[in-house]
């Protein structure tokens, strides 16, 4: 196995699992144990790792010693977005998040607008962006995206936003861009940074303007054939009559649809027990129940991810939910899996594209 590959294989272990060992680290990539200890060693001089401190064992024996990464090497960027709001985020080395900013993008959004957000975030940041060096940048993107080609194709809700080459709009080098759908940014990033014990199987809903779902399976993001794994918002309401798909009858749109002036009126009235706004919130928490009791019988996940507006609406939103869909799955053999909002709220998505581009970096000297 190439060296570089190997040590990037060492750093994505340690990220998953920090109490781990130079002997586990050889079984977990089948390498011999020299060969991890050598490469180990090299990182360890070149500043990226360190050890944190050995096991304690009564039984003979040489104890492991456990390793860490260093926080201090550098950071990564993250930017998730949607119609309406730009988030981005900074995590060090070890994607622990040291700067977080929201940004409202202008009615209507406008394909210009987005990218002036973004580029002013780049060349400027808070004012708590890391002066260090920075080592890469991931974008959350909606809508349908060519990873490899690092292209974002098309999303209707944001104008002009059809075949963007972003690395190219924004100056960046292309082998420092990480570009990947927002919903299954999300998802990677709810794996890798949600729990301290990642979920192998992992389903992710989110309903911002738009809704998707992305699917971690067996410790990897599927995205298809065409990269359109997730793309339910054109699925038809199984509900009477039937006849209206999910983008139209069960996003944040529907409530401005329906006469609220906002999304925050409208979660406001709900909290406050508002008949009209608690009755569109039961239709839409059926709607997303339905949704998930067809992708958990499809995937099958340990657990389910909510991401998205309707967080903040909390346990109004989340006990409806979980009971819906346990109904919905009634007969159907399957145990509904725990279901919970995403652990790092708002910023989930740009969090998760921060860890995608940590997840593939190359660990080389910096400057």
């Amino acid at each position: 196995m190439d060296p570089a590959v190997l040590e990037q294989l060492i750093l994505r272990e340690i990220r998953k699992e920090p109490a781990i060992s130079r002997r586990d680290l050889a079984e977990k990539l089948a390498v011999a144990r020299s060969t991890a200890g050598r490469r180990v060693d090299s990182l360890i001089e070149r500043g990226f790792l360190e050890e944190t401190g050995h096991e304690t064992r009564s039984e003979a024996g040489r104890p492991r010693r456990f390793l860490g990464l260093r926080s201090d090497v550098g950071s990564f960027l993250g930017f998730d977005f949607d119609a309406r709001y730009v988030y981005a985020v900074e995590t060090d080395f070890d994607l622990r998040a040291v700067a977080k900013i929201r940004l409202r993008i202008p009615t209507p959004a406008k394909k210009d607008q987005v990218i002036g957000i973004l580029a002013s975030l780049l060349t400027k940041g808070p004012e708590s962006w890391n002066p260090g060096p920075l080592l890469g940048y991931g974008f959350g993107i909606p809508g349908r995206v060519l990873r490899e080609d690092q292209i974002a194709l098309s999303y209707p809700y944001i104008q002009g936003w059809e075949e963007v080459d972003l690395p190219s709009e924004l100056g960046l080098p292309r082998e420092q861009a990480v570009i990947e759908n927002n919903t299954r940014s999300i998802a990677f990033g709810e794996y890798s940074l949600g729990n301290p014990t990642a979920t192998e199987h992992l389903l992710c809903l989110n309903v911002r303007t738009g809704i998707s779902a992305a699917v971690i399976s067996e410790g990897r993001l599927l995205r298809g054939h065409h990269e359109m794994a997730g793309e339910i918002r054109g699925w038809k309401d199984s509900m009477p009559p039937g006849s209206r798909n999910l983008e139209e009858i069960a996003t944040v749109q529907r409530a401005l649809d329906e006469g609220f002036e906002s999304w925050n009126e409208f979660a406001s009235l709900c909290q406050d027990n508002d008949s009209d706004a608690n009755e569109l919130l039961s239709e839409l928490i059926a709607h997303h129940a339905d949704a998930l009791s067809r992708l958990i019988q499809l995937t099958d996940p340990e657990r389910v991810a909510i991401a998205g507006e309707f967080e903040k609406l909390g346990p109004d939103y989340l006990e409806p939910l979980r009971s819906a869909t346990s109904e919905s799955l009634t007969g159907h053999y399957f145990t509904t899996p725990p279901i919970d909002f995403v652990a790092h709220g708002e910023f989930s998505g740009a969090m998760g594209a921060a860890a995608l581009s940590a997840h593939h970096f190359l660990p080389r000297e910096i400057d």
